[in-house]
């Protein structure tokens, strides 16, 4: 064993020292290598069967230490050339190329070439970015880039704030090294370096900051402004962009109100606006990428202000007046007229009219036409505008007639001898309507009155122009009493006196005696519910006697004369009491002395007591709350939609109100006027949800805040337009028509403004079938619809549109669509003359809800089946016998004593058997039928029993069908009526009639009728139980017990019978058929009642 190992290790030995007679194989050939200066390198060479391994540089060999111990480039023994240093100079260069050759006896082998590069990398970059670059955002931008030089070529990357920019669609590195934006962005604005790299190094250039300019955009525009005057106003601008913008405000209108005007953080504050401020200001803001401008309109309001308050006034009924109220503002108020009603939504706007008022068309003048006692009262004048609201008022007094006539100086008795003259004065005073006067003589008290002319056939009488009667050469027959009877419009009044003619008359004065002078009118000083004080002047005229003092006489509506208020006032100053609240009062004062009353004095305005007062208010209470609220109050703030009909308003109080503020009237007028009113509780809330609002209307709003009965002034006004909605009703009248073409006509009628709550922008129609349906949107009330299929059935229903959507359909409308000339659609071409005709509903028009086709055919097949199933029932029911004995007879007919075997007669003259059937116990069936008297089927109903001590009196009538014979009854034959077919069924004409009378009418009631006066339907009157006409006609019938006692006497109304028709059927007609009368019969006991008979017997 041993010796063959040896001989294995020799011949491996042998093997190897032996190449076979070849040239050396490179193993491993020379790679390119780069190396810095200076650093150490090794190009590799391997070589099998090779001796000598040589390197060579550009052709000329390498030398190589340990040959050259100066050399710093090694051979190893594997064959590698190692370079301890890599050296580049101007001397001496490692850098070329190199291949290593491997040789042996048998020859030598080369390997390829490999590159030695002595990497380098200088320091300056040949281009690069400036430290700075703005760019407009959105435009495209290169920063270049020039590495440095260097060996081999270096890469180039680019860090945006110390991170690798990779490569992406919109940034880009290009191959010459530069940084390419597409697009920038405002992301983009960063510090930006390029990085050169090779084996040499890395070198970066300087940080090239970039900055992306955005233009300036507003991130909260000015909104215009409307403001009071004399407060501060803030226009608001911000704007944003890159580099950060600056902002200037300039007025395009006119000139920036220097002093008052600053900017503040961008804001433009404008103190103390006064209405001249009003006009366009814009904020201009700028910066290096652009320029932006936004503009908003400064409204400087003032408040309304009445510059003529309206007066008090006094009409008579019947008459017009008016009321004004003159206000002015910027912008100019609408004014609102308060009624004086309790109905707080009473209000009217410029030219509107309710009952006697009408407005005008500027609002300042309120017109009342044939006022009436109803429209006295306070009216309000409102004035709202978006800067305030006003508030005036006047008392309106409505008087149905001035006060009567007053006799100012009347006459006096007088006593003259005859032939002296007698003179009668007689002044009255009427200052509400012209007077008339007349003198009337009468010789005694038992004479009528005689009117006094002046003329020839009273040469005595003169009757000058002061009213005064003169009467010259005084007579016997002169003597008598003499009126002066004044007449107005307004009441009349009268005054007597007596002339006595005698012979021994005292001797009269000259001259009559001088009266005190009329004092001045009298004035108002104060009034309440039920005193008011007057005050007056003397006359000026005043006479000898100072010892005087003043009468004080009123008047009210209602009375026919003036009435003493006070007859003794010693002072100018008076109070009258006890008066009425509520009602209006006229005074006049007289000056009364020892010589007489004066002329009374002018009549005094009409004075209104006031009207009961508010219980839970007192006198000063009410002052102040009528003081506080005469101020504005509270402003509305903010007026915003929530919805098509709804708004929702905020209000603040400009000051604590709890005392003087119950709650707040919510107005909303629309532009036609049409008022609606919220009210708000306390002073706590100040929000509210106006509902019920029209959409698409413009609205004005304001609130009022109140106390009790106590209106204050309105606030400032909101105005809006609520938007748009849906259509509240569907478009009507749908109708159809179909033209030779095929196409069908669709019109309908178009909705109303109102009902389309918004700009109606067309209709859609809808037609279904069969489940499918086509929508189609016009503009026009019609549509013209075509490609329908013949024979099919369509249904229509129309929608009105609005911007907010649709509205409710239309009842559907059927839509047969037939064949050319089917379903009588008429010819589009016109009729046989040529005339050009449509005609409505050519097609079947049902408003019901559209039925499948599919389901005419289901039932069509189902219709066919019951009736062959009815008439197969019918036939069976003919053909079957029934059975002898009825095994489930109710018990009613299993006592004989209560109803045995009773072959009756109905009232159809047929012998009939009331028995229940064998199908009663498992049949549901209700109905009845009757049934021949030789059959002895049972029934399906039990006769109805009533009993006498159930029933009461009550009127019946009917209608009958009778036979003439009642021998007929006892026959067998069948008697033909209108209800029997064909088939022989019976129907049963009792279920349908109602049931006879609990007590009926005697036999005799007509002895005049023959048909009722023989056979055996005669029967003596008086009869206690007897047999009625109705009670089957015929003997062997039941008999009805009527209740009818000894004591007892019952009337009864019937109906007689007609002639006898060709059919032999008689009837019971009612009283309004011709042929028929009404007779009265009396029921009473004429001899002891027979024994009671039941009525099976």
């Amino acid at each position: 064993m041993m010796e063959i190992i040896v001989l294995m290790l020799l011949v491996a030995g042998a093997t190897a020292g032996d190449t076979g007679g070849r040239p050396p194989v490179i193993k491993e050939h020379p790679g390119s290598v780069v190396a810095r200066r200076n650093d150490p390198a090794t190009l590799n060479c391997a070589a099998s069967g090779a001796a000598r391994i040589q390197w060579f540089r550009e052709g000329r060999e390498v030398a190589t230490s340990p040959l050259d111990s100066r050399s710093h480039r090694v051979l190893l023994p594997s064959g590698s050339l190692f370079f301890l240093r890599v050296i580049a100079s101007k001397k001496d260069a490692d850098a070329g190329t190199y291949w290593c050759v491997a040789s042996n006896s048998h020859g030598e082998t080369r390997s390829r070439n490999a590159t030695l590069t002595v990497a380098s990398l200088a320091y300056d970059f040949q281009r690069q970015a400036g430290p700075s670059v703005r760019i407009r955002v959105g435009d495209p931008l290169v920063l270049p880039c020039r590495p440095p030089r260097g060996t081999p070529t270096p890469e180039v990357h680019w860090l945006r704030e110390g991170h690798l920019v990779s490569n992406a669609s919109r940034v880009s590195v290009s191959d010459e090294g530069d940084l390419v934006f597409s697009r920038t962005v405002e992301g983009d604005a960063a510090t930006y370096v390029c990085r050169a790299r090779n084996a040499a190094g890395v070198r970066e250039s300087s940080p090239t900051h970039l900055t992306v300019m955005t233009p300036p955009w507003f991130e909260e525009r000015p909104s215009n402004v409307t403001s009071a005057s004399g407060v501060v106003v803030e226009l608001a601008c911000r704007a944003r962009g890159s580099p950060a913008p600056t902002v200037t405000w300039r007025r395009l209108d006119g000139k920036m109100p220097l002093g008052r005007a600053t900017i503040q953080e961008e804001k433009l504050v404008l103190d103390g606006v006064v209405a001249g401020d009003s006009g366009t200001y814009v904020c201009e803001v700028e910066n290096e990428a652009g320029v932006a401008a936004a503009r908003a309109s400064l409204t400087v309001v003032d408040a309304p202000q009445l510059t003529q308050r309206s007066q008090d006034l006094q009409v008579m009924a019947g008459q017009a007046t008016q009321v004004m109220c003159r206000v002015e503002g910027q912008p100019p108020p609408t004014v609102l007229w308060r009624l004086p009603t309790v109905d707080r939504a009473a209000l009217l706007s410029p030219g509107q009219t309710s009952g006697h008022a009408t407005v005008s068309a500027d609002g300042r003048t309120l017109l009342l036409q044939q006022a009436s006692a109803e429209d006295s009262g306070t009216y309000h004048c409102w004035a709202v505008s978006s800067g305030g609201g006003v508030s005036g008022r006047a008392e309106v007094l409505v008087v149905s007639g001035h006060p009567p006539p007053v006799m100012g100086v009347g006459p006096r008795d007088l006593t003259l001898t005859r032939g002296s003259q007698a003179s009668f004065p007689c002044e009255a005073v009427s200052e509400g309507a012209e007077a008339d006067l007349a003198w009337w003589h009468r010789p005694s008290p038992s004479h009528p009155p005689r009117r006094l002319s002046q003329g020839a056939a009273h040469p005595r009488l003169s009757l000058p122009a002061n009213g005064a009667l003169i009467i010259k050469d005084v007579r016997d027959e002169d003597a008598g009493i003499y009126t002066c009877h004044v007449t107005a419009a307004s009441g009349t009044v009268q005054q007597q006196a007596v002339l006595r003619v005698s012979k021994d008359a005292p001797r009269q004065p000259a001259s009559q005696p001088l009266l005190p002078a009329p004092p001045s009118k009298p004035r108002l000083v104060a009034v309440n519910e039920t005193a008011v004080q007057l005050s007056w002047m003397p006359n000026s005229q005043v006479s000898g006697d100072s010892n005087q003092w003043y009468k004080v006489e009123y008047w009210r509506e209602g009375w026919e004369e003036w009435r003493v208020a006070h007859a003794v006032v010693t002072s100018e100053r008076c109070v009258v009491t006890r008066l009425t609240p509520g009602q209006t009062y006229t005074f006049l004062v007289r000056a009364v002395s020892s010589r007489g009353a004066s002329f009374p004095s002018p009549w005094s305005d009409p004075v209104t007591t006031r009207p009961p007062p508010d219980p839970s208010l007192t006198l000063e209470q009410l002052r102040h709350i009528r003081r506080r609220l005469s101020r504005p109050v509270l402003t509305l703030t903010s007026a915003a939609v929530s919805a098509p009909d709804s708004v929702q308003l905020v209000w603040d109080f400009l000051a604590p109100t709890e005392e003087s503020v119950e709650g707040v009237l919510v107005y909303a007028v629309d532009d036609l006027g049409a008022v609606q009113v919220a009210t708000v509780l306390g002073t706590s809330s100040s929000t509210h949800l106006l509902d019920d609002l029209r959409p698409n209307t413009p609205y004005m709003f304001f609130v009022v805040p109140f106390w009790h009965s106590v209106e204050g002034t309105p606030s400032n006004s909101r105005s809006l337009t609520t938007p748009e909605d849906v259509p509240e009703a569907a478009p009507g009248d749908v109708r159809l028509s179909q033209r030779r073409d095929g196409s069908v006509l669709i019109q309908w009628s178009a909705v109303g403004e109102r009902e389309a709550r918004g700009r109606l922008v067309g209709y859609q129609v809808t037609l279904n079938h069969n489940g499918s349906h086509t929508t189609q949107t016009v503009t026009t009330p019609w549509l013209e619809s075509r490609g329908l299929l013949p024979g099919q059935l369509y249904t229509v229903r129309v929608a009105a549109l609005t911007a907010a959507g649709t509205g409710p359909l239309s009842d559907p409308v059927l839509l047969d669509v037939g064949r050319a000339g089917a379903h009588g659609f008429p010819d589009a071409d016109g009729d046989a003359n040529g005339g050009e005709e449509e005609e409505e509903g050519g097609g079947s028009l049902l408003y019901a809800p559209p039925q499948p086709a599919w389901l005419v055919y289901l039932l069509i097949p189902l219709v066919v089946l019951l009736c062959l199933a009815t008439l197969l029932y019918v036939g069976r029911l003919r053909h079957k016998a029934p059975p002898s004995n009825p095994p489930h007879a109710p018990a009613l007919y299993q006592d004989p004593s209560i109803y045995p075997d009773h072959p009756s007669v109905n009232m159809y003259s047929e012998h009939k058997l009331w028995r229940p059937t064998d199908s009663d116990k498992d049949s549901s069936l209700s109905s009845t039928r009757l049934l021949p008297a030789d059959q002895t089927a049972n029934e399906y109903a039990e006769p109805r029993l009533q009993r006498t001590s159930q029933v009461t009196t009550e009127p019946y009538a009917t209608t009958a069908l009778l036979s003439d014979d009642p021998l007929r009854q006892r026959q067998d034959a069948r008697w033909p009526h209108q209800g029997t077919d064909d088939s022989g069924v019976h129907v049963n004409w009792v279920a349908f009639l109602p049931p006879p009378p609990a007590c009926p009418p005697p036999l005799d009631l007509d002895q005049g009728d023959p048909a009722s006066s023989s056979g055996p339907l005669q029967a003596p009157r008086g009869v206690h139980s007897a047999t009625s006409q109705y009670d089957n006609m015929a003997g062997s019938s039941e008999r009805y017990e009527r209740p009818c006692g000894n004591d007892t006497q019952h009337t009864y109304e019937a109906y007689t019978q007609v002639v006898t028709p060709l059919d032999g059927v008689l009837t019971f007609n009612t009283l309004q058929t011709r042929g028929s009368r009404r007779v009265r019969a009396h029921c009473s006991s004429a001899r002891p009642p027979e024994p009671e008979r039941s009525n099976t017997q």
